[in-house]
């Protein structure tokens, strides 16, 4: 699962479709839990990094744009939720 500075990430890369890391900092604020976030999101191939004109920047994939939707949907939410619990148990 993802957490909120995670999810706002998303939210911003979904909205700008392609962003400077001084924008994602500008819209997030400073911190390194927004690298870490960016991080967690390119290793679960959420985020990747682009150089479209020789500088680092980051866009969302489908399946960031999928589990940003899933994850404002409560009800698909609970349903992963559910799913995951009967992996772990079984």
């Amino acid at each position: 699962m993802i957490d909120e500075k995670e999810m706002k990430l998303l939210e911003v890369l979904s909205k700008k479709l392609l962003a400077k890391p001084s924008e994602i900092t500008a819209e997030m604020g400073e911190g390194d839990g927004v690298t870490t976030a960016l991080q967690k999101l390119q290793s679960m191939d959420c985020v990747k990094a682009v150089e479209p004109v020789g500088e680092k920047c980051f866009v969302i994939t489908q399946k960031g744009t999928r589990l940003l939707r899933e994850m404002k949907n409560p009800e698909k939410r609970a349903a992963m939720s559910q799913t995951r619990q009967g992996f772990l148990t079984s």
